[in-house]
């Protein structure tokens, strides 16, 4: 039975398996936790806020545990679905101040005054708590002042005046876009090497097909025009389309995409995985990431969707953020821009797409073993896969 409660304001070059790999058991929880809230939003992430009512959810897999956040009354269709849960599942409705649609509504007024430069909104981030009690932005402390707690709440006290709602200002680095796995071949797969037009290092992201023509994803701040390579300058291909809102460029190829994905230690050459599909992606989700640069890493939890932040002066929305969960791996690192992520979709190695990766944040970790120097961080954003699908009407291979 839900609970109602009132919540309170506010072939593989590069990567490793990880010690923080999640316990087969908590996987499969996550699968039946994620098709529970799929049935009850009904629609991508990108779509939620048009859902009346909704506010926000959160799954927490290891517990096996989903709480969803309602402006009002919740509809007979969401509170049958909840009272007919599997076996060891326990779901809690609580009541919210604020719509999701309102969130990002205010989420948005808070872009154009960055893009603007208003007095005071040095914001380099935003987007909806989860739980539907306001909105939450990130901002570079001045590291002239002593006064970091006054600081914080000017920057709140500025950004609600603004939003029309409630706002916790939370000190953090701006985003880095984070734009090697050497030498890829047809078919292509994900999480590879690729030379950008302009020479510059990034990751593969999933194969797909646009009509009966295979691509390749990649980060849009890698190269929006010209012709991909690999690490060794093979030609992958041109450029066929990109957006920069999405941080996504779309790669025609020569040849077809595989349906995988690299995986395992830098010096393996034989690890990779199928992707079977795509997801939607929730708060509490563990998801994993392949960078050319610094390898896989799993167990990495998603604590923000539907927020914007501003990657090297530029602004990008709807991206959602992951966080390591232990002190044993890094998230991403410089050079795995355009990278994949992706989560189980069996409690075992099937896994399913569900994002490219833009940027690197948080904090600055010990990158480990790289195929070269790098700087390495302990959240990774990254753009959920919906938008991009819906964008380029693709079908992941």
């Amino acid at each position: 039975m839900p609970v109602h409660e009132s919540a309170a304001a506010p072939a593989v070059r590069g990567g490793h398996r990880t010690a923080d790999a999640a316990d087969p058991e908590v996987l499969r929880r996550q699968v039946v936790l994620d098709r529970l809230a799929d049935a009850v939003t009904e629609v991508p992430e990108h779509q939620r806020a048009t859902i009346p009512g909704y506010a926000g959810h959160a799954v927490d897999p290891r517990q096996g545990r989903l709480t969803l956040y309602w402006h009002g009354v919740v509809p007979d269709r969401v509170t049958d679905l909840l009272t007919r849960t599997p076996p060891g599942i326990t779901t809690t409705v609580r009541q919210a101040p604020y719509t999701l649609g309102q969130l990002r509504a205010a989420r948005d007024r808070l872009v154009a005054a960055a893009v603007r430069g208003e007095a005071g909104a040095v914001w380099s981030s935003t987007g909806p708590a989860a739980d539907g009690t306001g909105l939450v932005v990130g901002y570079a402390p001045d590291p002239v002042r002593r006064d970091g707690a006054r600081a914080r709440e000017e920057v709140a006290v500025r950004a609600a005046e603004l939003a029309g709602v409630p706002v916790e200002a939370t000190p953090a680095a701006a985003l880095t876009a984070t734009a090697t796995r050497h030498s890829d071949a047809s078919p292509w797969s994900a999480g590879a090497e690729l030379t950008s037009p302009t020479n510059a290092f990034c990751t593969s992201g999933f194969g797909a097909w646009r009509g009966k023509v295979a691509v390749l994803l990649t980060a849009a701040h890698c190269g929006t025009s010209g012709t991909y390579k690999t690490g060794t300058g093979a030609v992958i291909g041109p450029v066929a389309t990109s957006d920069a809102g999405l941080d996504v460029t779309v790669i025609n190829i020569s040849g077809t995409p595989s349906g995988r994905f690299y995986d395992g230690a830098l010096n393996n050459s034989s690890g990779s995985r199928r992707t079977f599909g795509a997801g939607r992606n929730n708060v509490g989700d563990l998801v994993c990431t392949s960078g050319a640069m610094s390898g896989s890493h799993c167990a990495l939890k998603i604590t923000r969707t539907d927020f914007s932040a501003s990657i090297d002066g530029v602004w990008h929305s709807d991206l959602d953020n992951a966080v390591r969960t232990d002190d044993s791996t890094v998230t991403v690192a410089q050079g795995d821009s355009g990278g994949p992520v992706f989560a189980s979709v069996t409690g075992g190695d099937d896994m399913q797409a569900r994002g490219i990766m833009a940027a690197g944040g948080g904090n600055k970790v010990v990158c480990g073993e790289t195929p070269g120097p790098t700087t390495c961080y302990d959240t990774v954003a990254f753009t959920p896969i919906g938008p991009i699908i819906d964008k380029f009407t693709l079908s992941i291979a």
